[in-house]
């Protein structure tokens, strides 16, 4: 609706009265920039309709806040959770990612700079585990080096000496949701042949097995064919293996 406003305007003659402008200073800001600072934008990654009335209950159940928190709809697909304290707003943050209906929940500050339409929602981190690395690189700059060519690194579990001994390497990584799920690297450690090292993701939600992105499933997928295997039949190249 907002939209075909917009487009609407675009085509009309403004009168003199119209065009007198308005200056706004920042004692009409200033209330919506303190509320704002404990306040989170917020995107449900699913091509389904969202019930608000539904979904605030589901929020209050699940991040159980201490001070209150309140969900409005502010555009298209798009909503602002405000938190009563802000240390609500940290925690939930910390624990991410948070699903709805085992839809991905997107989450990022509050930029009261912009209009609604013109925030792009699209960043959420996760715990990836990095398997079939050899001993010598279970560190803490494989991990950075890895990570990032995943998404933007966020952090790495390992001591304080940097090296952790498991089956595992795992690193927090903000990743592009909107993408399709990165399954593994090759990689090549000191000049020596190269190896394929997979990924799994923790607390992973609901996606396509088929095309492997996080915004609808499989029976929702608009791809008309999934590569083939050895034997020339259809396969899914996606799976819940891709959980961890």
């Amino acid at each position: 609706m907002a939209d075909e406003l917009e487009a609407l305007w675009s085509k009309l003659t403004v009168t003199e009265e119209e065009g007198e402008g308005i200056e706004l200073g920042s004692d009409s800001t200033k209330a919506a920039r303190e509320i704002g600072k404990n306040c989170l934008v917020m995107k449900i990654l699913t091509q389904r309709i969202i019930g608000l009335e539904a979904l605030r209950k589901h929020l209050k159940m699940i991040w159980k806040p201490k001070k209150g928190l309140q969900v409005s709809e502010i555009g298209e697909e798009m909503y602002l959770a405000e938190f009563g304290d802000g240390r609500d707003k940290r925690r939930i943050l910390e624990m991410c990612p948070w699903s709805y209906e085992k839809q991905l929940i997107l989450l990022q500050d509050f930029e009261g700079e912009r209009v609604p339409k013109e925030i792009t929602i699209k960043w959420s981190p996760f715990w990836v585990q990095i398997y079939n690395l050899p001993l010598k690189s279970m560190t803490r700059e494989s991990g950075i080096e890895i990570g990032a060519k995943i998404g933007r690194v966020l952090d790495v579990d390992v001591p304080e000496n940097g090296v952790h001994w498991g089956k595992f390497l795992r690193v927090r990584v903000q990743i592009d949701a909107t993408k399709r799920l990165v399954r593994g690297k090759r990689v090549t450690i000191e000049g020596g042949e190269s190896r394929w090292v997979f990924f799994k993701y923790k607390r992973l939600p609901n996606f396509c097995y088929k095309c492997g992105r996080l915004d609808h499933g499989e029976k929702d997928c608009l791809e008309k064919t999934n590569l083939m295997n050895g034997e020339g039949e259809g396969c899914l190249q996606y799976g819940a293996w891709l959980r961890g």
